[in-house]
């Protein structure tokens, strides 16, 4: 019932909120999305409003792995692959530059 409740909350922030200018849904990247994660998902892509997957905590695993591991992320949940996936660490700092410049393009500087 709870889950239920949460539900109609993201709906109704969604798609009635007008103020969203990007949604940022973070995954964590050492972890296959959960059923969780994919239900967040749909309810992001049915809003139809723009979306980056950040898959947090990068500096978790080999500098090596990151891309791969991004690119398998993306396949999982985005197999289209019209939504960017971008790697991040808030702990390291790592990838920020990327990150910031693709949230930049959706914010209006006043």
């Amino acid at each position: 019932k709870e889950q239920e409740q949460v539900g109609k909350f993201i709906e109704e922030y969604l798609f009635h909120r007008k103020e969203i200018s990007l949604i940022i849904f973070l995954v964590d990247i050492r972890h296959n999305p959960t059923e969780n994660d994919r239900l967040m998902y749909h309810y992001i892509i049915s809003s139809g409003l723009p979306c980056l997957i950040l898959a947090n905590k990068a500096d978790k695993i080999a500098k090596t792995k990151v891309d791969a591991t991004v690119k398998n992320l993306q396949k999982q949940l985005n197999p289209l692959g019209d939504i960017t996936t971008l790697p991040f660490s808030s702990e390291r700092k790592v990838y920020q530059d990327d990150v910031w410049q693709f949230i930049e393009q959706f914010i209006e500087l006043s």
